[in-house]
């Protein structure tokens, strides 16, 4: 995959910086940074992603970043996201297994 297939304009929606995850890392990006195609949770009529390594949904898409307005953040995420492969981004949510099985 070159690096204009990792993150394009349209790929934007798919890639998410959580800020819980932010928070209790030290601000390492790169453990707050996940790329998911799963349908968002709707928490008072409001989409919202769920983060795979927490389960919060104090996240936004890297698209939101970009119609912010919060461009030197959005490209300091972007180049972060193409230094790795994306399979490095795709985080399973807990207790998710390959298999698609969930176990509790």
């Amino acid at each position: 995959m070159g690096i204009l297939g990792r993150v394009s304009k349209s790929d934007r929606k798919f890639w998410f910086v959580c800020y819980t995850c932010m928070m209790h890392t030290g601000h390492d990006a790169e453990r707050s940074v996940f790329y998911s195609e799963a349908p968002p949770v709707l928490i008072l009529g409001r989409p919202w992603e769920r983060c795979p390594r927490c389960g919060g949904t104090n996240t936004k898409s890297f698209q939101q970043l970009k119609d912010e307005g919060s461009h030197s953040a959005l490209w300091g995420l972007e180049q972060l996201v193409r230094k790795r492969p994306r399979r490095h981004f795709e985080v399973k949510a807990a207790g998710e297994f390959l298999s698609g099985e969930t176990h509790l």
